[in-house]
């Protein structure tokens, strides 16, 4: 179902749920990174980006450039 959002009005943000396998060229050894994922609701303005948890710093980390990247600021 299709939901019209006002322009600013929501960002949807959250991890993915599958994590991606990173490869250290190196050492070879493999991690798991998370991928959080925003969209901007008016116009499905899509970021994601991989982090190593879910932690704190990682989620206000990704908020962060998310913002940054987009220069988009929602009301709520």
């Amino acid at each position: 179902m299709r939901q019209e959002h006002a322009a600013g009005d929501k960002v949807f943000v959250d991890y993915s749920g599958k994590k991606i396998p990173i490869v250290d060229r190196k050492s070879g050894e493999i991690r798991e990174a998370e991928i959080f994922v925003a969209v901007l609701g008016a116009s499905s303005y899509t970021f994601a980006e991989a982090t190593w948890t879910q932690t704190l710093p990682d989620w206000i980390g990704s908020h962060v450039r998310m913002f940054g990247f987009s220069r988009a600021f929602p009301d709520s």
